[in-house]
């Protein structure tokens, strides 16, 4: 039923927020504020050090795929959110005004406050961040006689950028490569059968490892860990997780510092019951990974409840999806974890391949058969390169773990 007179505002256009835009009607009076116009495949940034994605392949227009569905698309950071009187000012200074508001701006990088990770590491966050490793590592193989490259953590982004590296330049001397992690063992989190598969790939390709030394410092030259060990470096990738924007903390939807933003099993605000919080920047009573899936299953709920609100309906809860993970290590090795079984075959990298190609399909800004030749592209291209490989280096599906 169309609520013509209320207004939706969702804050962020990445998997939940777009996800929410697109699931509530046309009919509706909804707009969408993000600063960057493309959304982006984030779970394949990895693949650009590699060459196997370009950055146009993880691109789509916000504004065409938001116009599509009906709706409006403001480029503009949202700096202030007022949630008593229900406005939202921009870095423009423009204001909008909302009657039930969906929050969905992730997290930005953290650093631990650890001296010199701002000015002496390189995020590794979107597809410019990945662009910028890129040009600055063959700017290095250019010029160095030896170039070290130190991986700061050991989660899901650090070991996949690993592997896209491993790809590309393992067959090269003149690269080094070294991975970090604060905890003692890759993959945190997750079972350790995975940590020891990938010390076994990694000490065939000569990469060092070192966990359960956290970082204590970054040099523009080198990596010291807490144990007085440094590690010299010439590139120095961070990948060791997220923290809540700014924006969450001033708008008063989180309450002590460093948290992410409370919210009932229904994604409602703990504090403003007008605003619903979707993606990384929700803390679940029961937490849930910061993965894309979950993302897009909070997205298509928080737009279903905030319909619900504003036609005085009770809430449905989330219930986070049973949906496994596909963990790439390059060419080397991908993985398949469900809760505490690890399967093991190269070939998952087409399952992996054909989850991006289906989402991709389904959300470009083209309509109909329009959508068919982009998607048919990336798919001859994807199969080129990774599962084409695969097929020929197969091997069963017999290494459960727990």
């Amino acid at each position: 039923m169309a609520i013509p007179h209320n207004k939706v505002l969702i804050i962020g256009a990445n998997f939940a927020g777009l996800t929410a835009a697109i699931r509530l009607p046309r009919t509706w009076d909804v707009t969408v504020v993000d600063p960057s116009p493309h959304f982006e495949w984030i779970p394949g940034i990895h693949e650009i050090l590699s060459n196997v994605k370009t950055p146009r392949g993880l691109q789509l227009n916000r504004g065409e795929i938001i116009a599509r569905a009906g709706h409006r698309f403001v480029q503009d950071r949202a700096t202030q959110i007022d949630a008593r009187r229900r406005r939202v000012t921009m870095a423009s200074g423009d204001t909008l005004a909302f009657d039930a508001a969906i929050v969905a701006v992730g997290g930005v990088n953290n650093t631990y406050n650890i001296p010199g990770v701002d000015r002496h590491t390189w995020a590794f966050r979107d597809v410019a961040d990945s662009q910028a490793i890129d040009r600055r590592l063959h700017a290095l193989l250019r010029t160095q006689p030896a170039t070290h490259v130190v991986v700061v953590g050991g989660g899901i982004s650090g070991v996949e950028a690993l592997g896209e590296l491993l790809r590309r330049y393992r067959d090269r001397p003149d690269i080094s490569l070294t991975i970090v992690e604060a905890s003692d063992h890759l993959m945190p989190g997750f079972p350790k059968k995975l940590d020891i598969e990938l010390r076994q790939l990694c000490e065939a390709h000569q990469v060092a490892i070192h966990t359960g030394d956290p970082v204590q410092r970054i040099t523009p030259k080198g990596v010291w860990l807490a144990s007085g060990k440094r590690l010299p470096s010439h590139l120095t990738l961070w990948a060791a997780g997220l923290a809540p924007p700014p924006l969450l903390r001033e708008a008063r939807l989180i309450r002590p510092p460093n948290t992410w933003a409370p919210v009932h099993q229904n994604l409602q605000s703990l504090f403003f019951k007008s605003i619903f919080v979707a993606g990384d920047a929700a803390a679940l009573p029961k937490p849930v990974g910061k993965q894309a899936f979950n993302a897009i299953d909070m997205g298509n709920l928080a737009a279903h409840n905030a319909a619900r609100f504003l036609s005085g309906k009770g809430l449905k809860d989330f219930k986070p999806p049973t949906t496994p993970m596909l963990v790439s290590f390059g060419d080397l090795q991908t993985y398949l974890v469900t809760r505490k079984t690890v399967l093991a075959n190269k070939t998952l990298a087409g399952a992996k391949e054909g989850v991006y190609q289906l989402f991709m399909a389904q959300t470009a800004p083209q309509a109909g058969l329009q959508a068919v030749p982009g998607a048919l592209v990336r798919l001859r291209k994807s199969w080129q390169k990774l599962v084409l490989p695969g097929l020929l280096s197969l091997n069963p599906l017999d290494r459960g773990a727990s």
